[in-house]
């Protein structure tokens, strides 16, 4: 978690766009736990260093700019500040282009998205949450490397079982490209990836994008004060 009050490092180089009070369209769950899961960042042993190395990050995945958001409670005047690092995943290398080009729009259409939402889940996280416990940090789960590549014999046996299915007049189907993705275990983020998906399968092929992942998130608010210290 990061210190409430206190801006995690790196924020101040964020652009953040004001919000103005909007009507909520859109609502997801209810407010999300402050104890966020995240992925750990503990000291590399020796067994570890000789172990496997950090994963790849397939050709498939985009690492756009981060989103910077801002939200001001007009009643209260409480300001909360976040970053999301949202990352897209083409479902192949041919549809990264199509996704490249329309990358622009759309981190533009989740901008919008994400005013509608954060600003009900502002007032949400004010009402139900003492200053000094509203901010924390979310990091998606740790990547998967890819799986070892397949012996001779396993090889040999796919391609036998692919030949009796077309004699057979069976569908092939091939396997979907390798992900790193793990499923998130917090419901408020997972819900979150959904609805960013929609808005982006609306914008191109539906198809040509697999998922949207959100690998971190920053929250803080600035007016609250330094609490239990």
């Amino acid at each position: 978690m990061t210190e409430p009050g206190r801006p995690p490092k790196g924020f101040r180089n964020c652009i953040v766009k004001p919000l103005s009070a909007v009507s909520m369209g859109v609502m997801l769950l209810g407010v999300p736990d402050a104890r966020a899961a995240g992925g750990g960042h503990g000291a590399a042993t020796a067994s570890e260093a000789s172990g496997p190395q950090e994963p790849q990050i397939p050709e498939t995945v985009i690492q756009p700019d981060s989103i910077a958001l801002t939200v001001v409670l007009p009643k209260s005047g409480a300001i909360r500040q976040m970053v999301f690092h949202v990352w897209l995943e083409a479902a192949t290398v041919a549809d990264r282009a199509v996704i490249e080009q329309a990358e622009p729009k759309l981190l533009n259409a989740f901008l919008r998205d994400l005013q509608r939402i954060m600003y009900r889940d502002t007032q949400n996280r004010y009402e139900k949450l003492e200053a000094g416990k509203r901010g924390f940090v979310y990091d998606g789960p740790e990547l998967i490397g890819p799986p070892p590549p397949k012996t001779p014999e396993e090889l040999e046996a796919e391609k036998e079982a692919a030949e009796a299915a077309k004699e057979n007049g069976d569908e092939v189907k091939s396997e979907p490209p390798f992900s790193p993705f793990q499923p998130t275990t917090n419901r408020y983020f997972a819900a979150l990836q959904n609805r960013l998906l929609v808005t982006a399968r609306g914008i191109v092929p539906p198809e040509a994008i697999r998922s949207v992942q959100i690998r971190k998130f920053y929250d803080n608010w600035p007016g609250d004060k330094k609490t239990g210290r």
